[in-house]
């Protein structure tokens, strides 16, 4: 069964996001994601800018998830970053962006690619996930929590927060 999380290491979660705009949270989500991308992070923070500007990737509840596909990536790569004061990222009725997920792909897997960012979307519709991922102690838990609610949600096909920080 398809999980977000198999794609996911505890390496590629960032509890505290520094920069004060797109650009810049762009810029550190490639830098969490490019070492096992195997891409320079400047190649991938490029990309993943080029497909913002198709349009914004940010979404209801203070979500966005940049996100494209890159020709040398061996495998989907993805990556949580969290900002406290949120960044204007897209549209300013959508908010103040406060979780990045960051995905690349290689260019032969469109429909996996498409199938984890439909998952990312699903699990992160839920208000109390996202809430419990702000206050996440470490990266280890944050993961942890992902873990634990994507597989309630693969198993009984509902969104479930077992775990509170």
């Amino acid at each position: 069964m398809l999980r977000w999380t198999d794609y996911l290491d505890a390496d590629g979660v960032r509890l505290s996001m520094a920069s004060k705009d797109r650009v810049g949270v762009v810029h550190e989500l490639a830098g969490l994601m490019a070492a096992r991308a195997q891409v320079s992070p400047r190649e991938l923070a490029t990309h993943l800018l080029a497909r913002e500007q198709l349009g914004s990737t940010a979404t209801v509840g203070g979500v966005a998830v940049p996100h494209c596909r890159l020709a040398g990536v061996p495998r989907i790569v993805t990556c949580v970053g969290l900002h406290r004061l949120g960044v204007d990222f897209g549209d300013a009725e959508e908010g103040r962006v406060h979780i990045f997920v960051g995905m690349v792909s290689p260019p032969d897997t469109a429909g996996l690619h498409l199938n984890v960012l439909a998952r990312i979307g699903a699990l992160l519709r839920n208000a109390r996930l996202r809430e419990a991922l702000l206050t996440a102690p470490s990266s280890a838990a944050l993961r942890a929590l992902l873990v634990c609610v994507e597989e309630t949600h693969v198993n009984q096909g509902v969104d479930v927060i077992q775990a509170r920080w």
